[in-house]
């Protein structure tokens, strides 16, 4: 039986295969299995899993119906994969694991504190190794701040790049209140710039009370309750 360190270790030196057809150290049902039960703890579709297997000289040849169990959490997409057929011993496989994702790539060198110009990001569909972030958050895109020298081909994505700011100090905010089925807006004028999320405080001409909203649009915050400063 092989120790826990030399699964972990194993194929470490071995040619990296990719879970496509042709490529596969397995059969291709064994190797959905895996994929299958990565997807159901990442709760991604299956179809979205990549896989990229490290195979040592000699791994045996498994039924496909062998039973296995995968070994660490795959923060950096990488797992231990151990098979264990009832008439042999237990074999240990790595495997790295991503998802495909659509991301914006960099057209040309982006230096640091520019913005984002049309033709300046293009988008690919490329494999993220690891566990998958939401695929929810927006594309950056026109008007988004370089935070950092971007080279060409790289991913463009944050933190690297932050969006726009929502509201701009010294222009006029809308700031609102909603509670139950009474609605109040006021308008200010912002004291500082703010991004989707972020605080901005307003003045109201004419008043000394400051407020303070979440920005949740172009020119637009929510006030908590209470927010009267």
């Amino acid at each position: 039986m092989k120790s826990f360190a030399s699964w972990m270790f194993a194929g470490l030196s071995s040619l990296l295969l990719t879970g496509r057809a042709g490529d596969l150290p397995f059969a291709r049902a064994l190797v959905t299995r895996v994929a299958t039960r990565i997807a159901e703890t990442w709760k991604v579709p299956v179809g979205q899993v990549r896989l990229m297997w490290g195979r040592s000289t000699g791994t045996p040849a498994f039924a496909d119906d062998v039973p296995f169990r995968i070994l660490g959490r795959g923060e950096d997409g990488w797992f231990v994969v151990v098979f264990d057929p009832a008439e042999t011993g237990a074999t240990a496989v790595r495997v790295r694991a991503g998802v495909e994702r659509v991301v914006m790539v960099a057209t040309r060198s982006l230096p640091a504190g520019s913005r984002l110009a049309q033709g300046d990001v293009r988008e690919e569909t490329r494999v993220h190794w690891g566990i998958p972030s939401p695929d929810s958050a927006a594309l950056p895109g026109t008007g988004w701040e370089v935070r950092r020298a971007l080279a060409a081909g790289e991913v463009v994505a944050a933190p690297a790049v932050s969006a726009p700011a929502l509201v701009v100090a010294g222009q006029p905010v809308r700031l609102e209140w909603q509670r139950g089925g009474v609605q109040v807006s006021v308008v200010g004028i912002a004291l500082n710039s703010a991004r989707r999320g972020e605080t901005v405080r307003a003045r109201l001409e004419e008043r000394p009370a400051r407020l303070t909203g979440t920005v949740t649009a172009p020119g637009t915050a929510v006030l908590a309750a209470g927010e009267n400063r």
